[in-house]
């Protein structure tokens, strides 16, 4: 029997089998699966918002309805004599092969809410996540995006996100800000000390406290190195950092006082002659 008879007598062997109650049944199995899908859509969605983003939620509700909608049009199937088995062999092969085609994309959703859940940023938020620094635009279903200081968006899957090192920049409150200064051997260092806290002290987004700190750290090859430290709002980390270098580098110029440069003494193990040309 060729192809095109087999396709006749399925189909006919299906219309005998198939009537009004059967049609009857199925219709009202479907329209039960929206309705049903619908409801607990809506349920749902309004639960999840209490307990997590409104695209997590959105997306929960919607893989739900799904579901009750595929169940219902299965049983509606079955309810009209058709065989299932055909469609369960095929979907249990379906599913095998989307597994691992979405593997990683389950990785990324469940990170995701994962994310959600530990909150270790928000939107806003100045952050370093797989070596990019930024501030975060948009935290996803399957990833993260963020605008570098350089004004490059970056989208990290969030998989990777969720097992990385994660720094948030602004999270606390106020920040600490170092830096190293370098004076000449000859200089005063204590006059360096009461020129620097000056400036620490005139500038308004220095914090009292904690205070301030500034003393010398090392004693380097060419320079008396004096760490200056201090604690700011951390929105305003950068500008202030900025500031306050600008700011000890004029002072410490106005006061007399020399940042040298690296410098080295050379020795020459046998004597060198110098001769003057005429």
């Amino acid at each position: 029997m060729s192809i095109q008879g087999n396709v006749t007598s399925i189909i006919t062997n299906l219309f005998t089998r198939v009537n009004l109650e059967n049609v009857l049944v199925a219709l009202i199995v479907v329209v039960l699966g929206f309705l049903v899908g619908y409801a607990l859509r809506l349920l749902v969605y309004r639960g999840s918002m209490r307990l997590m983003p409104a695209y997590i939620a959105n997306a929960v509700s919607k893989t739900l309805y799904y579901v009750i909608v595929s169940l219902a049009v299965i049983v509606a199937l079955g309810a009209l004599g058709i065989d299932l088995t055909g469609f369960i062999i095929a979907g249990g092969i379906l599913g095998i092969i989307l597994g691992f085609a979405l593997q990683s994309t389950v990785a990324n959703f469940v990170s995701g809410l994962f994310l959600y859940w530990e909150r270790p940023f928000k939107p806003g938020d100045l952050v370093e996540v797989e070596g990019v620094v930024g501030r975060v635009l948009e935290v996803s279903v399957l990833s993260t995006t963020i605008i570098g200081l350089d004004g490059v968006v970056v989208r990290v899957p969030n998989d990777k996100v969720f097992t990385s090192m994660i720094r948030n920049f602004i999270r606390n409150p106020i920040r600490r800000i170092e830096f190293v200064i370098g004076i000449a051997y000859r200089e005063d260092a204590e006059k360096a000390y009461n020129v620097i806290r000056n400036v620490l002290e005139e500038h308004p987004l220095v914090l009292v406290n904690p205070p301030p700190e500034t003393f010398v750290s090392e004693l380097g090859d060419s320079s008396v190195n004096i760490t200056v430290r201090a604690w700011v709002p951390s929105q305003e980390y950068l500008n202030v950092r900025r500031e306050l270098l600008w700011s000890i580098k004029k002072a410490l110029t106005g006061a007399g006082i020399e940042i040298p440069f690296p410098q080295h003494d050379v020795w020459f193990r046998s004597p060198l002659e110098v001769r003057l040309s005429k």
